[in-house]
């Protein structure tokens, strides 16, 4: 996918204003039907030297109550913002994936761009939660991730239905990026929906075995009995002996034993694990999508994309937000 800046505008002309205002014409510039997020992962820096890791330590050992209360940064933001609504693509998720690719091309200073907080509510209690997941895929109707259907997050994306289900339509959700080195930000609401099984299949076996192992091994969002890590290694261990993994793959503690025959051994990434039935990708509908961009003085620059929900052919507004 070609790197497109969002701090490098042109106007465009006014006739062309007005041509592109249309899904129809916005959805034929799409790059592809599927972008994948795919991404080299680096070595985590080491905790002890690193100021935030400091600051933790001093917070938790701290017995003043306003020191964990007191925030005294500044940020002070410098981007070039979005001069107008012109220079933005008329459909929101081109505009997200010429942001995305720019914030890719920044690995140093964004280095997990597909990391994006989503926030469900229950439909019982009207508690919202938020936790922080990856963006897997970006496709002409919206983002995807993958999740266990059975866990909290699942339960309330589709309140309704049976999770080992493909049919259900689910509940409302916000998705929320933020690069700060880039004084960049994009909000989403929309509804969810079960990515195909074909899809969460492709992306599943794509998965490193211990991923593939853990998510049959993880009741997720249940409380562990023991209240130990033992107890989760030990149900890691009972699927690799089921799958016929090497005991100790997934978590990372494998003893390689001496050949018990002149057969060759299979593969480790090749041995076939099918897809947990209560596993698989959601993707979610935007419906409302905004764009932020930080400026000096707190004067954002904020426009926010609307069409009615569920009208997927309906063309997009466009309007700027005051700041």
């Amino acid at each position: 996918m070609q790197i497109h800046s969002p701090l490098r505008h042109l106007a465009p002309s006014s006739s062309r204003l007005t041509a592109r205002h249309t899904l129809h014409r916005a959805s034929a510039t799409l790059l592809s039907p599927v972008i994948p997020i795919i991404r080299t992962r680096t070595p985590p820096r080491s905790s002890s030297s690193t100021p935030t890791s400091a600051c933790l330590r001093s917070l938790m050992t701290s017995t003043n109550p306003q020191t964990l209360a007191s925030v005294s940064t500044h940020e002070t933001y410098l981007s070039q913002g979005i001069p107008s609504a012109s220079t933005l693509d008329p459909n929101p998720i081109v505009q997200f994936s010429k942001w995305f690719s720019h914030a890719q091309s920044r690995p140093t200073d964004v280095p997990e761009p597909e990391a994006m907080s989503i926030s469900t509510v229950n439909s019982q209690t009207h508690i919202p939660s938020t936790r922080v997941v990856l963006l897997k895929q970006v496709d002409n109707r919206g983002f995807i991730f993958y999740t266990n259907y059975s866990s909290r997050k699942g339960r309330e994306l589709f309140p309704d239905g049976d999770h080992e289900s493909d049919s259900p339509r689910g509940g409302y959700v916000s998705l929320a990026f933020y690069w700060r080195a880039l004084h960049l930000s994009v909000r989403v609401v929309g509804k969810a929906e079960k990515v195909d099984r074909a899809t969460t299949q492709a992306y599943y076996d794509s998965r490193p075995v211990g991923s593939r192992i853990g998510a049959w091994a993880s009741e997720q969002s249940t409380v562990l009995k023991s209240g130990t890590r033992e107890e989760l290694e030990e149900r890691v261990h009972e699927f690799e002996r089921r799958f016929g993994v090497p005991e100790g793959t997934a978590t990372g503690s494998a003893v390689t034993a001496g050949p018990a025959s002149s057969a060759p051994a299979k593969p480790v990434e090749n041995v076939n694990i099918p897809v947990p039935p209560f596993w698989g990708g959601v993707r979610v509908v935007p419906f409302e999508v905004e764009f932020w961009a930080g400026r000096e003085s707190r004067l954002h620059d904020r426009y926010r994309y609307t069409r009615p929900e569920g009208d997927e052919k309906s063309e997009w507004k466009i309007e700027r937000l005051s700041p």
